[in-house]
């Protein structure tokens, strides 16, 4: 727990040294989000794995780079689940996995529709640190030991689209694509990832 501690304190820092000249946000939304498994022999996200939804909050600061151009750094909660089904599986499993999730994304504004929307691109990477996992509500071990289930640290890309309404609302959609193996279990080459497509509003205060 005190190392959770420790990297919530190291990410909600680094995100506040953003906070001179920058529009501050609130940040919430829904997604779905997939598990994706696979060794030298199987993909077993093809045979095993269906898709669950997810949810995430948390807050940033939109840093204007000139009139069509801006960085976002973001800090948020997020909640992502997967279930096992399958014929060769003898239980149903649902698990639930909860990380820190610091993203770090360009957008650039495109076109103009009037005075009070402006189309823009999304794109950049994320660092998480999973802070929990459970399969029907029981508890897996995560950590960076060979028994542990899951890795804790995460990490990939976003690319996504939205709009900017009013000056102050944004409604975006994106891609976060996994690129760690969270897989602690490397055996036969296992690579196991997170992949999730979100859709997310920020209001916007300030400026």
């Amino acid at each position: 727990m005190k190392k959770e501690v420790k990297v919530l304190l190291v990410m909600a820092i680094t995100l506040l040294s953003f906070n001179a000249n920058a529009q501050f946000g609130a940040k919430a939304g829904l997604g779905v989000s997939s598990w994706t498994l696979k060794d030298r022999d199987t993909n077993a996200g093809q045979q095993l794995f269906n898709a669950g939804f997810s949810f995430h909050s948390g807050f940033g600061y939109e840093i204007e780079l000139g009139d069509n151009a801006s960085l976002e750094p973001a800090l948020m909660f997020t909640q992502k689940t997967f279930s096992i089904e399958s014929t060769n599986v003898t239980n149903y499993a649902k698990v639930k996995t909860s990380f820190v999730e610091m993203p770090f994304n360009a957008k650039i504004y495109v076109v103009d529709l009037g005075s009070e929307a402006r189309l823009y691109a999304l794109g950049g990477g994320y660092v998480a640190y999973m802070i929990s996992a459970k399969s029907n509500g029981n508890k897996l071990d995560i950590g960076n030991k060979d028994s542990d289930v899951y890795k804790t640290l995460d990490g990939g890309l976003n690319i996504g689209a939205g709009v900017k309404l009013f000056e102050s609302l944004n409604v975006d959609l994106s891609g976060a694509i996994g690129i760690a193996n969270l897989s602690s279990d490397q055996t036969n080459g296992l690579v196991s990832k997170l992949n999730v497509v979100r859709l997310t509003v920020t209001y916007q205060f300030g400026g």
